[in-house]
């Protein structure tokens, strides 16, 4: 159970990027598309109850007040580090975002007709790079994250958006990627 707390961000981050890799394998192998719904269901509510492990066992904050706070060496050149946790904001955050996805789910349940693979595979991304934003304590980390969650929300917007889908997607890409320069 030690590996698990130790390494509780991380897997919440990952869980989902799985998620969407047994969809993306259940749709090539299989081709039934009604269990893509119930697969992609079950990631988010698996990273949902994993989630409430960070108010169950918060354990002593680190010297820097975080809680779950992992800090890896990962550019040495630039000085940049994989450095994750939370605080008393941002767990609340990782909690709401992994309580909405699985309704987010639910409520596309019966609007998404075409490419439901595709929809349920970006919606897991996005809640990986969601949750990797707001634990994100090194700068670089933020930013790649923050970047990461523009591309599934262009395409989501793009193909299962409303009536000026296209012309929503591009706007919203070009001033979220000027923007965050």
């Amino acid at each position: 159970m030690d590996f698990i707390t130790e390494n509780l961000i991380t897997i919440l981050i990952l869980l989902p990027v799985f998620g969407a890799l047994a969809t993306l394998g259940h749709q090539m192998f299989w081709k039934q598309e009604e269990h893509l719904k119930w697969v992609t269901l079950g990631f988010t509510m698996v990273n949902f109850l994993v989630s409430l492990m960070l108010l169950v066992d918060k354990g002593a904050a680190s010297a820097s007040g975080f809680f779950f706070e992992k800090n890896v060496p990962w550019i040495k050149a630039i000085n940049t580090n994989y450095h994750v946790g939370v605080d008393g904001l941002s767990l609340w955050l990782v909690i709401l975002t992994t309580f909405i996805m699985p309704i987010a789910v639910l409520s596309s349940w019966k609007a998404v007709e075409k490419r439901p693979a595709a929809f349920y595979i970006f919606i897991l991304l996005l809640e990986s790079a969601m949750l990797g934003v707001f634990v994100s304590l090194d700068l670089l980390v933020f930013y790649l994250f923050f970047e990461a969650s523009l591309v599934p929300m262009f395409f989501l917007i793009g193909i299962w958006g409303g009536q000026n889908r296209i012309y929503a997607a591009v706007k919203f890409f070009i001033f979220t990627a000027l923007g965050s320069c």
